[in-house]
């Protein structure tokens, strides 16, 4: 039986208990705070008030409640992240083993267009795509982010598509009379499974991390939505006055990055101990 390292474990297990803890949070969020993101307590007495008990995370210039606008931001951070990342891990799968495992001009062909995607900054493609259609809305940012992203994973899952389709199990399947469908989903897709864990892991806090500068730059979720980006953005203009308005989301980003960091560069260390 194969065991991880204690400094493996550890990363491992921080990681994933931070995502936890953040998903717990984000999922009882109604339940957390008593308070709606988008109501406007009371611009009189409450604007800018300093945390306290009855707003652990203090409010912002619109005296709205900063901790229910960081809880129910995790849901639309996290979500936005999860499933862009799910349709870019999938593209991204499909592209690569069709390359590595059908080769030829197929194979130089989708390379080609992997290369073209890569020669581009994502950001600057993201950006661009944003800007030309301003009124994407949730779905489209997450379309638009996944579509863009998907590029690496088909260079990484065409390398193991390449390794695997030469090796006995694979030879023996084919000598089984089994067709090219059925060898990939039942004997290439499983051993798939751990590159794939990697990308995921850390593409969600990449993801995490883009849709906050998105936002920050105010071309990803739009007001009254909360987003850990928007505020941020709002709460800059007052770091003087009201620091935690901008505080608060920030380490929500740290941290939530820094835990899918921690997970996917354990994971990956695992999976490839000869190559840390």
């Amino acid at each position: 039986m194969i065991r991880l390292p204690s400094f493996r474990r550890r990363d491992v297990g921080i990681g994933a208990g931070l995502i936890g803890l953040l998903c717990v949070g984000a999922a009882l969020a109604p339940l957390l705070t008593a308070y709606d993101p988008s109501t406007q307590i009371d611009l009189v007495s409450r604007q800018y008030a300093a945390p306290s008990l009855t707003h652990p995370f203090g409010t912002d210039f619109y005296s709205r409640d900063v901790l229910s606008r960081v809880l129910f931001g995790a849901r639309i951070s996290i979500s936005i992240a999860a499933i862009a990342v799910f349709l870019s891990v999938t593209l991204g799968t499909v592209v690569g083993i069709a390359a590595g495992w059908v080769g030829g001009w197929v194979d130089s062909s989708l390379m080609r267009v992997v290369d073209a995607g890569l020669a581009i900054p994502r950001i600057f493609l993201v950006l661009m795509v944003v800007a030309l259609w301003p009124e994407l809305g949730t779905i489209g940012l997450v379309l638009v982010l996944g579509l863009t992203s998907w590029f690496d994973t088909s260079r990484i899952i065409r390398a193991e598509v390449l390794s695997l389709r030469s090796r006995t199990f694979v030879e023996a399947a084919r000598a089984l009379g089994l067709g090219p469908l059925r060898t990939i989903v039942r004997h290439v897709v499983p051993h798939l499974a751990a590159p794939m864990s990697v990308t995921v892991a850390l593409g969600i806090g990449q993801m995490i991390l883009l849709e906050a500068g998105l936002s920050y730059l105010g071309l990803g979720v739009r007001p009254p939505t909360p987003s850990w980006g928007q505020m941020i953005a709002e709460g800059q203009a007052a770091l003087r006055v009201a620091p935690w308005v901008a505080v608060f989301p920030g380490v929500a980003v740290v941290i939530t990055v820094l835990a899918f960091s921690l997970l996917g560069d354990g994971l990956r260390r695992h999976f490839n101990p000869r190559g840390q």
